[in-house]
């Protein structure tokens, strides 16, 4: 049994860790808690079980997601603000590693079976957590009356606080927190770096939107939108139809996340805690099919996709030039990858005042490339989860055994190094980089092919 500042919990014994279940972190926010920052739980009296996993924010099925194994939610409800603690046998002060998941900011949560933090915190020694979070408009709309912005992102906040104020009871040092995720998991650490919480000490994003931060007249425009369609009061079902209006009507000018954090853009503001921060090669392959188009028709598709993404119009000229610079049938999802994602990011480690270690995924999967999460199952060793290891394909343990290590040996001491991997070099002007694919090697600026490519859209390559 483990006595919490709120009450007394009791988890379930596993092979070498317990785990600790679908614990809560704050009071429902529901009735008049909805659209309001989280309420911390309040004590309770006796033992709670904390046995099974909460249910994940309200979300709706979207196009894609059944396109990656491992990523069923279960149950879903506004009362989700709930999170989940791996507590190695015997643990005292360990480092403390805190997931926050992906999915674009409206679909996913912390049960999916992917995530599953046993291997990680056991073989490791680390105390994993996972956390859900608000989704789409309940968690990030902003801008609309009687809505507090961001709701999603103070849940996150909430939740490391109580990770402050607990942790240590689970074996967990309150001191060496490192917060981690991918994609909108990703997203949220690099946004919550800019807040200067004191809350964590190092922080991992892998496969972040860095370029896609909402300008508050875009989401001003999300908040008229949904605000036209639905009262502070509606069923959730009701605000749930109305996110998919919303994103089909505005995706010509907000893009593909129109429920997300809001403010100004993190490039420079993601102060001077250690970063380690990676995308994969080929991430948009993922939601972009191979085609054979021709120049024309190729811009014309990309260019309003590309400014959407940019909240600002390119130009057809400046994305004819950029389509002239990549060919085959895969090109549309390679410009998309580099512009919207992997440019992005090189654009945040080279901004971020504190030591950086980069990575780029190439371990290619079976039809996708090396796309947009094929890298979550490495950092879990989950490949026996719903059909990951065909996905994957070949034989990725070594390379996941070896990632595990990194991210759990940056995590202790702020240096990812693992057996089998080189020494890792810190990011600096020659932009060292570790390739991490069934190849492991450190290379000089992988992304400098892609700015010169993507100059006309970006501006001057540097």
């Amino acid at each position: 049994m483990i006595h919490t500042h709120n009450g007394d919990l009791t988890g379930v014994p596993l092979a070498g860790a317990t785990g600790y279940l679908g614990i809560r972190y704050a009071e429902p926010p529901v009735g008049e808690r909805r659209w309001r920052p989280p309420t911390p739980v309040a004590a309770w009296e006796g033992v709670r079980e904390a046995t099974s996993f909460g249910p994940s924010a309200p979300q709706l099925e979207g196009p894609f997601s059944g396109l990656v194994p491992g990523m069923t939610v279960g149950d879903t409800s506004e009362d989700c603000l709930t999170l989940n603690v791996w507590s190695p046998d015997d643990a005292v002060d360990l480092p403390v590693m805190v997931w926050l998941h992906g999915g674009a900011f409206q679909i996913g949560g912390s049960s999916l079976a992917t995530y599953d933090g046993l291997l990680l915190a056991t073989e490791q020694r680390v105390v994993v957590v996972s956390v859900n979070y608000r989704l789409g408009a309940l968690g990030w709309l902003t801008g609309a009356a009687g809505v507090t912005p961001n709701c999603g992102q103070l849940d996150q906040v909430l939740a490391l606080e109580w990770v402050r104020d607990n942790i240590a009871v689970f074996g967990g040092d309150p001191h060496c927190v490192t917060v981690f995720g991918e994609s909108a998991g990703a997203g949220s650490v690099i946004h919550l770096a800019t807040l200067g919480t004191g809350l964590f000490h190092r922080l991992i994003a892998q496969s972040p939107g860095a370029g896609q931060t909402l300008p508050p007249e875009i989401a001003q425009q999300v908040a008229d939108a949904m605000m036209s369609r639905i009262s502070l009061d509606s069923p959730v079902d009701d605000i749930l139809a109305a996110q998919a209006e919303v994103a089909a009507e505005l995706l010509p000018v907000v893009g593909s996340m129109p429920f997300h954090p809001s403010g100004e853009p993190v490039f420079g503001r993601t102060g001077n805690l250690p970063l380690l921060a990676g995308s994969t090669a080929h991430e948009m392959r993922l939601f972009v099919p191979a085609m054979e188009l021709d120049a024309a028709t190729l811009t014309m598709l990309l260019e309003p996709l590309l400014s959407a993404e940019a909240h600002r119009a390119l130009g057809s000229a400046a994305v004819a030039a950029v389509v002239d610079a990549y060919a085959g049938p895969t090109a549309m999802g390679d410009i998309a990858t580099d512009v919207t994602m992997r440019l992005p990011l090189g654009d945040l480690v080279d901004s971020h005042e504190g030591p950086v270690f980069a990575y780029s995924f190439a371990w290619e999967s079976v039809g996708f490339g090396a796309c947009h999460a094929v890298d979550l199952p490495f950092t879990f060793g989950t490949f026996d989860r719903e059909g990951w290891a065909d996905w994957v394909g070949g034989s990725p343990q070594e390379l996941s055994r070896a990632m595990r290590e990194a991210w759990a040996a940056f995590a202790r001491d702020g240096v990812p190094a693992a057996k089998g991997l080189p020494t890792w070099p810190e990011h600096d002007e020659s932009r060292l980089t570790m390739l991490l694919g069934r190849t492991v090697e450190i290379v000089e600026d992988p992304l400098s092919q892609a700015r010169r490519r993507c100059a006309p859209v970006r501006g001057a390559a540097t």
